[in-house]
């Protein structure tokens, strides 16, 4: 990982930190060495995600780039975590003491704001990017565009060439015959569209898969983060706790979430930036009222 960053930022290895790392418990397909038919066995493996800190040398060539080509004057500003909490309390409804989790594709960040202005953030490894690879993983998918759309979208089984059945159980009819194709097949529901799977899976061992990899990544990391920005240090510290990010929009993590707060007493919901946006944009939002306040004093 160093090595890498290394390359990337021009920086010596050894001036690079790994700030936080994460590491789970996966299932990996390996193809079997002389199989006559394509076979393949599932073996134990460990996904790793990590957040790498160097210097601001990687985002100020971005700046310069951005500068150059728009000439528009581009600077660095701002923490993630701490922007995205300014950007959730333009929600309706909400105020300090606030508490954000942003789930977004490669990172996981968490802000508290109090009403004295005490304020604390945090910016952990593994995110949607990561439950897109594991899901492709342990389903040995060809394409991790597909596991991106099981991890967004939900699941239906045409089970016959009139009616399909959804994950959850229930079941829809159709007056005029399904194509062809989608016959006894796994498929997943994209703006009132069937689009089969190129998987031979059972739909539950799909929704399993998904299920458990959410778990273990957006579930798990949501509570380590919010154990590290909580003024007590525990969970039991917090009351209330506002979902941002475009993971947040996954049709099943915010249950999955509410539900695992609401053991500790921890009411959760999906923000609404400037009352339209939905939980996304909150961090463009706040630099956008960074800005303001630093241009007005």
């Amino acid at each position: 990982i160093k090595a890498t960053m290394a390359q990337i930022t021009g920086q010596q290895q050894d001036t690079i930190r790994i700030q936080d790392i994460l590491a789970v418990d996966t299932m990996a397909s390996q193809s079997v060495a002389g199989a006559m038919a394509g076979e393949y066995t599932m073996e134990h493996s460990v996904a790793i995600a990590a957040m790498v800190k160097t210097h601001k040398l990687n985002m100020e060539q971005l700046a310069s780039e951005v500068t150059e080509a728009a000439g528009i004057p581009a600077s660095i500003g701002g923490v993630e975590g701490d922007m995205a909490a300014r950007g959730a309390l333009t929600t309706p409804g909400t105020d300090t003491p606030i508490c954000i989790v942003d789930i977004g594709a490669g990172s996981t960040d968490a802000c508290y704001f109090d009403k004295d202005g005490y304020k604390r953030t945090v910016h952990l490894a593994g995110a949607g990017d990561m439950v897109s690879a594991m899901i492709c993983s342990e389903l040995g998918l060809d394409s991790i565009e597909e596991a991106e759309n099981i991890k967004k979208y939900r699941l239906a089984k045409a089970e016959s060439l009139f009616y399909i059945r959804y994950e959850d159980g229930s079941v829809e009819f159709f007056q005029k015959p399904l194509e062809s194709r989608l016959f006894a097949r796994v498929a997943i529901v994209r703006d009132g569209e069937l689009i089969p799977l190129e998987t031979r899976h059972s739909m539950e061992r799909i929704r399993q898969v998904r299920r458990e990899v959410r778990q273990k990544v957006l579930v798990e990391n949501a509570l380590r983060a919010l154990k590290k920005v909580s003024p007590t240090g525990r969970l039991y510290g917090l009351s209330h706790v506002v979902l941002l990010g475009g993971s947040s929009l996954d049709f099943e993590l915010a249950n999955m979430l509410t539900e695992a707060l609401s053991h500790y007493g921890i009411t959760a919901g999906k923000g609404d930036v400037r009352g339209c946006e939905g939980p996304r944009n909150a961090v463009a939002t706040g630099l956008l009222l960074s800005a303001l306040e630093e241009e007005h004093g």
